[in-house]
């Protein structure tokens, strides 16, 4: 019989805020790992468990993970928060309960658009909780991705203006705050952390050009780099085809096997 989900809340050491996630745990007694699914902006947890989305990626992911006997995790990190100093702060304290109850440190953290971009700022500042990522189309440079918003379509402005939000300010106004979470600027703190992105070369939300420059840089500095790029696929396509995930999904376990031998 297959474990039901389950909300969980937990007390954030950051503001004392309660701070919800959503969980399947392994049906078996070992758990190989943790998969953590960041859901994307103006969403909330329950995207990474929504089976009626997006062809039915989120069932397919979630039964891969079943059969690999891993726990799937889907958090709410602060809503919109692009994952800004409060989000970062509770999971850590998540990632560091998971690797107690389940008792072990294999953590895929994994999301598309701001949960893809939210997966690689997390790791460049806590390179050392993460075993792998895997972001679809995610933006590397928050204040290029920023300034392409304000100059966007009303859509792309109210997305700006939630960054905005999350981060205190514009970032003529903070720009170390936008810099310290521009994945881009920090490449040199995934040396051991094995990286697949997913991307639409035809996105219009955000630009391929985050992902091609991420990959070059990471290859220049010997980071270990998936890269997929989906021809004329949109903003939607990294998370509309499952084979795609699976082989990055499948390249990640190879490296973290390999890292752990």
């Amino acid at each position: 019989m297959k474990k039901e989900v389950e909300e969980i809340t937990f007390v954030s050491h950051f503001d004392g805020s309660k701070q919800r996630y959503l969980i399947r745990k392994s049906e078996y007694f070992a758990c190989n790992g943790i998969a953590i699914y960041l859901h994307g902006a103006t969403n909330h947890q329950q995207q990474g468990f929504d089976r009626n989305i997006f062809n039915g990626t989120f069932g397919h992911i979630q039964e891969y993970f079943e059969k690999n006997k891993y726990t799937y995790v889907c958090p709410e990190y602060r809503a919109d928060s692009w994952m800004n100093k409060a989000a970062e702060l509770d999971m850590v304290q998540l990632i560091s309960n998971l690797k107690t109850e389940f008792k072990t440190n294999r953590i895929i953290l994994m999301g598309g658009s701001m949960g893809g971009t939210s997966c690689l700022i997390f790791t460049t500042r806590h390179p050392e909780l993460v075993s792998g990522v895997l972001a679809m189309c995610p933006a590397t440079d928050m204040e290029k991705l920023y300034y392409e918003w304000v100059g966007g379509d009303q859509n792309q402005k109210h997305l700006a203006y939630g960054i905005e939000l999350a981060y205190g300010g514009p970032p003529e106004s903070i720009k170390i705050e936008y810099t310290g979470r521009s994945s881009i600027k920090h490449i040199n703190a995934l040396k051991n952390n094995p990286i697949a992105i997913i991307h639409g070369d035809s996105d219009q939300v955000i630009p391929v050009e985050h992902s091609r420059k991420f990959v070059k840089e990471s290859e220049k500095k010997g980071v270990k780099i998936f890269y997929q790029e989906i021809r004329n696929g949109n903003h939607d396509s990294p998370v509309m085809q499952f084979s795609f995930i699976k082989k990055a999904l499948l390249w990640l376990e190879k490296c973290i096997l390999f890292h752990a031998d």
